[in-house]
């Protein structure tokens, strides 16, 4: 390995933005991709679903993985899965084998997860709600460069039946990108010894269900997973819902994309790093799930550009906040040996998340309307909003309890 430019946080985030500029290139486009191609609702869900679906079964035996052979070749092989999936989506039309790129894509998508584990690893516990924050504050400026970089793609003068694949093919060359900085510049976070790699347990139900039905970690991991389930009505309808509301055009809609990772950006990468001294995650995880489902509201009921606006900066307010205080939380509460395993977990239950409202959100807007999916996303933030009352406070009692024998000493 090549002796890296920069210190590890900022090679992984790095990596962790330049995967998600491939990711949000293709994303707004996917359900118009689809459409163009006369697929049904039903089919762009599932085109919607397969990733998340396949992830599912991945993320926990990743993380695992990433716990035992450590993050850096994990991080690899999960961006070169990810390259050839968006080049076989560049050059298909047939939808078998859209669906076989997403499932592959969804197979080796362990790279957020990971490096989120990777973060944990380098950095103090009181530090990681901070550095995890910078991980969404990343996120957030994927989804404005990457909807930006595809709505000026979409521009180009390309043949018609190119113009929604270029985006794609440049996603790949990003993912390509992203594999060489893991594999030439980035250093493994565990240590060469055999402590945490010999205590991570290999990948089980029982290792699944052991954190599920932690009182704590698996409250937690059900938040999460809701805000995830809330979030995915916009995530995977947005596009779709510009077209019919407001009659946007793709390269519009990519742009609506920027404005929203814009503003999560912003909340993430330095409101939150302002509000945590100040308040503690468990309650910016309350104020973050209130302004989700108040946002999903006002998404469903805007019928002009300001009030759209106006709901998508709540929206933006709500997920970077809870999201990034959900994981904080989780991280100060789990041992060093289980990170990978965690993580994993709660990856595979909010893929699982996306995978179900990915479907039913594009049922519900093509069989309904335009403003049922985000009706329904606002009902399950406000579900998570109840479940976090009850999570945030086992949370700080842990958390009272783990520093109780440091104080005692």
């Amino acid at each position: 390995m090549i002796r890296p430019p920069l210190p590890p946080l900022a090679i992984v985030l790095l990596v962790v933005l330049i995967d998600l500029i491939g990711f949000t290139l293709v994303m707004p486009l996917l359900p118009r991709y689809a459409t163009q191609y006369g697929y049904s609702d039903l089919q762009i869900g599932l085109l919607l679903a397969a990733f998340p679906m396949c992830q599912l079964v991945a993320g926990p035996f990743l993380g695992r993985w990433s716990d035992r052979a450590g993050r850096r070749p994990v991080l690899a092989i999960s961006q070169f899965g990810t390259a050839v999936s968006f080049l076989i989506l560049g050059l298909a039309t047939d939808y078998r084998v859209l669906l076989l790129a997403r499932m592959l894509d969804g197979a080796s998508g362990g790279n957020f997860l990971v490096a989120q584990a990777y973060v944990a690893d380098i950095t103090p516990p009181r530090d990681r709600a901070k550095n995890l924050g910078l991980i969404g504050a990343v996120f957030g400026v994927g989804f404005v460069l990457g909807p930006l970089l595809s709505g000026l793609l979409l521009k180009l003068p390309v043949a018609p039946e190119w113009r929604l694949r270029v985006p794609f093919l440049v996603a790949a060359a990003f993912s390509t990108l992203a594999w060489v900085l893991v594999w030439l510049w980035l250093p493994e976070s565990l240590p060469a010894g055999a402590s945490p790699r010999s205590a991570a347990r290999v990948l089980s139900w029982r290792g699944v269900t052991d954190i599920l039905t932690h009182p704590t970690w698996g409250l937690l991991v059900l938040v999460g997973s809701l805000t995830t389930l809330a979030f995915a009505a916009l995530e995977g309808t947005f596009s779709l819902f510009l077209g019919q509301r407001f009659g946007w055009d793709a390269d519009t809609a990519a742009f609506a994309f920027a404005f929203l990772g814009l503003a999560s950006a912003a909340v993430q990468g330095g409101l939150i790093r302002a509000l945590l001294p100040r308040f503690g995650e468990p309650r910016l995880v309350l104020v973050g799930l209130s302004s989700l489902s108040i946002g999903l509201v006002g998404m469903a009921i805007a019928t002009a550009v300001p009030p759209l606006l106006g709901a998508g900066l709540l929206i933006a307010l709500g997920t970077g906040l809870a999201n990034p205080s959900i994981v904080g939380l989780l991280s100060r509460l789990t041992p060093e040996t289980e990170q990978g395993a965690v993580f994993g977990v709660l990856a595979s239950a909010q893929t699982l998340a996306r995978m179900i409202n990915y479907v039913t959100a594009n049922r519900l807007l093509g069989g309904v309307g335009p403003a049922a999916p985000y009706w329904e996303g606002a009902a399950v933030a406000a579900l998570a909003l109840l479940v976090a009352t009850a999570a945030v406070r086992r949370a700080a009692s842990d958390l009272k309890a783990l520093h109780q024998p440091a104080h005692a000493a």
